[in-house]
C-alpha cells in the first residue's frame, strides 16, 4: 500500500492521466449498456438486411438522400424524427432497423426517439452513407 501512495505522490500527472481514462472507458461503458443500440459496420448491416429483414431508415436531408441512397431505404429527416413525424415505418416497430445517421453527435437524442416510439431493436450503420460508398457497395438514386 504505500508503494502505490509513494508512486502516486511522485507520478501525480501520470496517475492523473490513468485516472481520465479509466473515468472515460467507464463511461463509454456505461453509455453503450444503457442505449440499448449497437454500432454497425457495413457488412453487419447486409446480413441484418438479407437475413432478418432490417428496414434502412435514412436520417439526411431529402437533398443528400436523392444523390444516393442505399437500396429500399426510407427517407425520413432528423428534424421529422424528433418531431415525432413516423407514421410511415410504425408497421416496422418489431423489425430490426438501421440508422443511417449524417450527424453522429445526436444518434443518441435519435436513438432515444425510436424508443419512445416502441421500436425495440435499433442498430446505427458506422460512418453512414460514406464509408458504405468508400467500399463500393450499391446505392441508387430512384426513389421507392
Amino acid at each position: 500500500m504505500q508503494n502505490i501512495v509513494f508512486f502516486i505522490s511522485e507520478h501525480i500527472i501520470l496517475f492523473s492521466i490513468w485516472l481520465l481514462c479509466l473515468i472515460a472507458l467507464i463511461s463509454f461503458v456505461i453509455k453503450n449498456i444503457f442505449l440499448q443500440s449497437k454500432t454497425i459496420n457495413n457488412f453487419q448491416a447486409i446480413k441484418l438486411i438479407n437475413k432478418e429483414k432490417a428496414v434502412v431508415i435514412d436520417t439526411r436531408s431529402p437533398e443528400f438522400f436523392k444523390e444516393g441512397h442505399i437500396i429500399n431505404s426510407i427517407n425520413i429527416p432528423l428534424k421529422n424524427i424528433f418531431l415525432g413525424e413516423m407514421q410511415e415505418i410504425q408497421m416496422y416497430k418489431h423489425s430490426p432497423i438501421i440508422l443511417v445517421l449524417n450527424e453522429t453527435y445526436r444518434d443518441s437524442a435519435c436513438i432515444k426517439e425510436f424508443f419512445k416510439h416502441g421500436f425495440k431493436h435499433i442498430y446505427i450503420l458506422k460512418n453512414g452513407i460514406y464509408y458504405w460508398n468508400i467500399n463500393h457497395l450499391p446505392l441508387t438514386t430512384k426513389d421507392k
